[in-house]
């Protein structure tokens, strides 16, 4: 008897698991196009201008955040900036006060696309701006990578503009 309750609990299940993949192909379709979207040839090195980050960024909004992600299964702040930098073929250290020792000081009055805005003393947190008073970055747990106005983001703190590795 316990063996034909088994057997009839793994039908229903393969049944239930059958029956969601069936009503989610659409979505299961639209991932793996956003994926391909987001996959970039490594034979030629991406022009880095500041549109072409910034651009770039942008195909990961909505990714989740994750601590310690470096990957599009999740990213925390940092992990993304390198990410979005490394496809550029811009090797940015792993943690965001680290990041601040890379390319050049810039004023928040002379902010341009593509440079890393950075937050806190110490700095505990870096996203890339996007123009118009805006940033995109992944913010914390519970949340996924966006765009935001610099002025809602507290304890702004300095930028770098990244020209070359």
């Amino acid at each position: 008897m316990k063996k034909v309750k088994n057997i009839i609990s793994f039908a229903l299940a393969l049944l239930l698991a059958v029956s969601i993949s069936i009503t989610s192909k659409p979505a299961q379709a639209k991932a793996l196009i956003y994926t391909t979207n987001i996959t970039q040839s490594t034979a030629s090195k991406p022009t880095l201008t500041g549109t072409n980050i910034v651009d770039y960024a942008e195909k990961f909004i909505g990714i989740p955040y994750k601590y310690g992600g470096t990957t599009i299964a999740g990213f925390d702040c940092s992990g993304f900036t390198m990410h979005v930098y490394n496809n550029f073929k811009v090797a940015l250290p792993r943690i965001a006060s680290s990041q601040t020792l890379k390319g050049n000081v810039v004023s928040k009055s002379s902010l341009k696309k593509g440079d890393l805005v950075f937050f806190g003393k110490p700095i505990y947190h870096v996203g890339i701006y996007v123009g118009s008073g805006k940033f995109i970055h992944s913010p914390k747990t519970g949340s996924s990578v966006k765009i935001v106005d610099l002025k809602y983001m507290p304890n702004y703190n300095t930028a770098r503009r990244i020209t070359s590795n």
